[in-house]
């Protein structure tokens, strides 16, 4: 069989990050196994389950921030040294039920002491730079916790997908249409690389700055250089022209994803890469287990939702809403009450029963098209469907006429029923938000899809009325992100007096123990 170039590149990135993958596994079954103590398993890992819960937090992600809100208790708030944080870290890891213990020794916790003094170390040297605070915590805190979990569980296969997905796009989209300005075409490469970790991978921009750092070999030897491009990132992760990226390469995405999940799947799939037979086969058998995850992630993320409303409307929602009601009115409104309480998560559940895995058809395309990809000189024909152009200013008006008819309709609906002003906003942010979940939850099905289904009468209808709801609580989830008044609380209140209790106790009983074996 002949070379084809996408398959050329694939094989490289798969044989580094397997040889990468190996490196790092070998490191952390080496050295002398490290003690865990028993005591405050439950009570850790019951706490992170609510506080991932709070944040709802998926995939990879949910270690990443767990163990880059260690850094920020242990490094800042509490202004440990670093030199000795590694142990530390996994310990509670494996407390909280994040690692497995026993699979991580003495030469894994000195590599992340190592790493937690060389970033605290460029931590002090942003700050004499007169970096603002905010800005040099961010950027250290993304690089420290990418950089540790990459020690834990090694993401190699990730990032070769990434890169493999990257040439192809690069090579096809493009580039002269999808480009406006000098900056944006000075910007479009990075842009692009952005949007396939958000599309494909779902990585943050802790994620994302990590691993445009370690690709530019940005290491902080110039200080002016880095914050430049640390800015960079920040201004490229959220910019217009990223996110036009992102919808293209996520309406192409599908086949891609189903190699993401073979490649996690099957580390030595570099060794069946040229037989063109039993690559394929092992790919549609991949497919045939992405759908099957599909439904699986359904009902997780169904579930992860309502638990999600129902945290933050507890804290948030009847910490308002019923001491309002007893000033104001005396009494608590019971009806608007239990329809802010549990309208959003019944209507959720509606949205999950709409939703199945992908057709047949939609599975042979997938199948031909990374087939034509790896294994014919023909590529692929991509969906380019995407506005450049800018809307016009009447255009712009009618769609704002058209977006507020839905929501005057149902503010007449909630004074029917005797909603006040505060219920009403109430209602506004947790329909919004369970509209956007719902939203969130199609999208998994629709990440596997090659077509888009033709809209009907019907669903055309309801697109008008959901679509405003659904844009408002993908804004409260931007605002939610930035300003996490759950999470917050949660570190503030719960984690950071438990986990400093935990760490004394478990300082105490080592003493104890010390001591303990000084007497034979």
């Amino acid at each position: 069989m002949g070379d084809n170039r996408s398959r050329e590149t694939l094989r490289g990135q798969l044989e580094t990050a397997r040889l990468y993958d190996e490196t790092i596994r070998q490191q952390n079954s080496s050295g002398e196994p490290i003690f865990i103590p028993g005591m405050g398993r439950t009570i850790s890992s019951a706490y992170e389950q609510l506080r991932n819960a709070a944040e709802y937090s998926e995939g990879r992600l949910v270690l990443q921030r767990a163990i880059k809100r260690f850094y920020k208790r242990l490094l800042f708030v509490m202004r440990h040294q670093p030199e000795d944080v590694g142990q530390e870290l996994l310990i509670e890891l494996v407390q909280a039920g994040y690692l497995q213990e026993g699979q991580y020794g003495t030469k894994t916790a000195e590599a992340i002491s190592r790493l937690a003094v060389e970033q605290m170390h460029l931590y002090g040297r942003l700050r004499q730079a007169h970096t603002p605070q905010s800005k040099a915590l961010d950027w250290i805190l993304s690089v420290l916790s990418v950089r540790t979990q990459d020690y834990l569980q090694p993401y190699a296969y990730h990032l070769a997908l990434a890169a493999f997905a990257y040439e192809h796009f690069l090579q096809q989209l493009p580039k002269d249409r999808l480009t406006q300005t000098p900056e944006e075409i000075e910007d479009y490469d990075i842009a692009l690389y952005v949007a396939v970790h958000q599309a494909l991978l779902k990585f943050n921009i802790d994620v994302v700055r990590a691993d445009l750092l370690r690709i530019y070999s940005k290491n902080a030897s110039e200080e002016h250089e880095y914050v430049a491009w640390n800015e960079r990132i920040d201004r490229l992760y959220a910019s217009p022209q990223t996110r036009r990226l992102k919808r293209l390469v996520s309406k192409n995405g599908a086949p891609f994803r189903v190699l993401k999940g073979l490649m996690e799947d099957t580390p030595d799939l570099v060794d069946i890469l040229d037989n063109r037979e039993q690559f394929m086969s092992a790919y549609d058998y991949q497919i045939n287990k992405e759908y099957r995850r599909t439904i699986q992630r359904l009902n997780s993320g169904l579930i992860k939702s309502i638990v999600f409303i129902f945290i933050t409307k507890s804290i948030i929602g009847l910490g308002v809403e019923v001491p309002f009601d007893l000033a104001v009115y005396g009494a608590v409104a019971t009806l608007p009450l239990m329809i802010n309480l549990f309208f959003p998560p019944l209507y959720m559940a509606s949205i999950r029963l709409g939703l199945t895995a992908p057709s047949n058809a939609d599975a042979r395309s997938t199948q031909h098209y990374m087939e034509s990809l790896l294994y014919e000189t023909k590529t692929p024909t991509l969906n380019l469907r995407e506005r450049t152009k800018p809307y016009s200013p009447l255009a712009k008006l009618f769609s704002v006429l058209l977006f507020l008819i839905p929501l005057g309709i149902t503010v007449a609906l909630l004074q029917r029923l005797q909603f006040n002003p505060l219920q009403m906003a109430i209602f506004f942010v947790f329909f919004s938000t369970a509209s956007f979940l719902g939203f969130r939850l199609g999208a998994i099905v629709r990440e596997l899809k090659m077509s888009r289904p033709q809209s009907t009468l019907s669903s055309a209808f309801l697109d008008f009325f959901y679509l405003p709801f659904i844009q408002l609580g993908q804004w409260l989830a931007g605002k939610y992100a930035r300003v996490n008044l759950v999470g917050d609380f949660l570190d503030t209140a719960i984690e950071l007096p438990l986990k400093s209790l935990l760490r004394m106790l478990r300082l105490w009983i080592r003493f104890l123990n010390e001591k303990y074996d000084e007497l034979y």
